[in-house]
């Protein structure tokens, strides 16, 4: 079995990364020119709106998987699996981003339909990888540091449902309304940070 240290320190090294190179996106625009700097910056709003979505929603699911595997002791190979899989829909965000802040510069329909589909999609993934994480670890309490944590995974398995949901009907959306699309992503970004908020009030009061 591999130690639950390897396994965090692997993780929290993709995770800093993909965060770290999320800004390499901001670069000045083709046609700069000297003394319209501001005018320049202004414009790559798109890039900015994308990159606050997907940076708040990297560090989100980062305090819940470096939160997850320190209630861990053990690692077996069905839950590295998982882990590896839920690590491999992340590092697209990068790209989702990418191919959001792009299609928001266009205004294209058609671009920005795809886009949201597939970040919406992609954040589907990425919310049923964490539950099949909670619905594991629920079901094997010998991998736990403790017994209590066994309940605790439990109640959490409904939070990634609900995420599931809401990116549901953004993939819905962004094929009917485009712009509905958009908000149910952002509200599904900003729920996984009141479902954090309420697990970490939840586990300090208990």
């Amino acid at each position: 079995m591999m130690k639950t240290d390897r396994i965090q320190a692997f993780s929290d090294g993709i995770f800093s990364i993909l965060i770290t190179i999320l800004v390499l996106e901001f670069k000045l625009p083709d046609g700069y020119v000297q003394g319209n700097l501001l005018q320049a910056v202004l414009q790559q709003w798109p890039t900015l709106v994308a990159y606050v979505m997907t940076f708040t929603y990297i560090g989100i699911l980062w305090l819940f998987h470096h939160d997850m595997f320190s209630c861990v002791q053990r690692i077996d190979a069905r839950l590295n699996i998982l882990n590896l899989s839920s690590i491999f829909l992340i590092t697209l965000l990068n790209y989702s981003m990418s191919l959001l802040a792009e299609s928001l510069v266009t205004l294209n329909t058609r671009d920005l339909q795809f886009a949201l589909t597939f970040y919406a999609l992609l954040a589907l993934g990425i919310s049923m990888s964490y539950f099949a994480f909670y619905h594991y670890l629920a079901h094997k309490p010998s991998l736990l540091a403790s017994s209590r944590y066994q309940l605790q995974f439990r109640r959490l398995q409904r939070c990634p449902l609900l995420s599931s949901s809401i990116y549901f009907a953004a993939l819905l959306a962004a094929n009917l309304k485009v712009y509905a699309g958009l908000i149910f992503l952002v509200a599904g970004i900003l729920f996984h940070g009141f479902a954090y908020w309420r697990a970490v009030r939840h586990t300090v009061t208990t």
